[in-house]
């Protein structure tokens, strides 16, 4: 792969994030949030979203160093709370404008916040979360077109492939299948695979399961569903109308479980980032919806804050389901990405749940949504639970148990 092969391929990357991820509309502005490592890839994006009629290209810079400064440096623990005024309306209008959101992931330095202070990366968390909260509230009801998608940086690259000896053209090769790149219309190749997602989609809604089952090592979870959840995976629609990919790349389907209705034990299957921390070897025991005992060989200090965060934060939002044949999984990569490793394994998530999983959420109050079952968190964190050793298990009403994948495939 010669360098003017890589320079087409990121720039067809960038074409299949503004066209097919937000699906940018003539006359809407884009938000690209992201790190300054990530400016020159950020460039395409804008000469994508431009050439399609974008109104206004807006970037939003962040840099985990400097937080890890303010986590290590303040005098007091009350400043690492601090989130300057403007935020919440800033975010906000990003929502009411209906503009398109394009989260893009890549750390220039992926261990950051490895050794950083529980409590205040808690605590900084939190308040970032409150300040946003009517964003991610809006991301989550789909009230705008939104994507989170990675471009790789040399230190992540370099994490994931053991070395940075060539690191891009490595890495690029490692991706482009699963991004679909490598064909000869991605977008099309995309709008294929969605077609596959929508029909295990509509098995799985047409069965009518009370609960799923996950059988495994370290593993034999109960997951109560509700009459009212749907699984929905693959492409979306905004209040407009206006189809979009929540994430590129996506293997899963998923839904929200009742929140009070989750029992037994779960151990994950790969490394999960909580918090900015790389948390290995988690385990979990539910009952009547709550985690009520856990564990972790690695950082079990932060996933303890995590549970901790909030009244939401130790219940399931999600419950979702990705076949072993993935293409993220077939790379026998670990990529340290929840964007990626979510996508290689079934999975739960602790936190807030998806009101666009319950039929008519999106236009339900806070209450409707918690009478209905649904978790409400500040986060939402995935964790993988599948494997080639873990099977999955539809329980109806009076207990029969119907295969739906076997040693993590598909049998639907």
């Amino acid at each position: 792969m010669t360098g003017m092969d890589l320079e087409r391929l990121r720039r067809s990357y960038a074409e299949l994030l503004v066209g097919t991820g937000v699906n940018l509309q003539e006359g809407q502005p884009l938000l690209v949030r992201t790190e300054p490592v990530q400016r020159g890839f950020v460039h395409m994006l804008a000469e994508a979203a431009y050439g399609r009629g974008a109104s206004f290209v807006n970037v939003e810079y962040y840099d985990p160093a400097l937080s890890r400064i303010r986590l290590d440096r303040s005098v007091r623990n009350e400043y690492t709370a601090f989130v300057p005024s403007y935020t919440e309306d800033m975010y906000a209008a990003f929502i009411e404008e209906g503009w398109a959101s394009l989260s893009l992931r890549g750390p220039d330095e992926p261990d950051i916040m490895e050794g950083a202070d529980p409590g205040r990366m808690a605590a900084a968390g939190k308040a970032s979360s409150m300040a946003m909260r009517g964003f991610l509230k809006g991301i989550s009801a789909n009230r705008i077109s939104w994507n989170v998608c990675l471009h790789p940086s040399r230190k992540w690259a370099g994490k994931v492939l053991g070395s940075e000896n060539d690191w891009e053209v490595r890495i690029w090769e490692l991706l482009a299948p699963i991004l679909r790149l490598d064909a000869a219309d991605p977008s099309a190749a995309w709008m294929e695979h969605d077609a596959e997602l929508k029909r295990r989609c509509a098995y799985m809604n047409g069965a009518g399961y009370d609960q799923i089952r996950f059988v495994g090592p370290g593993t034999d979870l109960y997951v109560g569903m509700a009459p009212d959840r749907t699984f929905v995976g693959g492409r979306c629609t905004n209040r407009a109308g206006v189809g979009f990919f929540p994430n590129i790349p996506t293997e899963e389907i998923f839904s929200t479980p009742h929140r009070k209705r989750v029992r037994g034990t779960a151990r994950t299957t790969r490394p999960v980032e909580v918090m900015g921390a790389s948390v290995e070897g988690a385990w979990f025991r539910f009952e009547d919806g709550r985690v009520v005992d856990f564990g972790a060989d690695r950082n079990r200090e932060v996933l303890e804050k995590y549970l901790e965060f909030d009244t939401g934060s130790s219940s399931l939002g999600e419950v979702a389901l990705v076949d072993a044949g993935s293409p993220v999984f077939r790379s026998g990569r670990t990529f340290h990405s929840i964007l990626f490793d979510e996508n290689a394994a079934s999975h739960i998530a602790l936190g807030n749940g998806y009101a666009d999983c319950i039929e008519g959420g999106t236009g339900m109050t806070d209450d409707e949504l918690e009478a209905a079952g649904c978790n409400s968190s500040l986060v939402h964190t995935d964790f993988m639970i599948g494997s080639e050793e873990v099977s999955v298990y539809g329980v109806l009403d009076d207990g029969t148990e119907m295969l739906v994948m076997e040693k993590g495939r598909f049998v639907i």
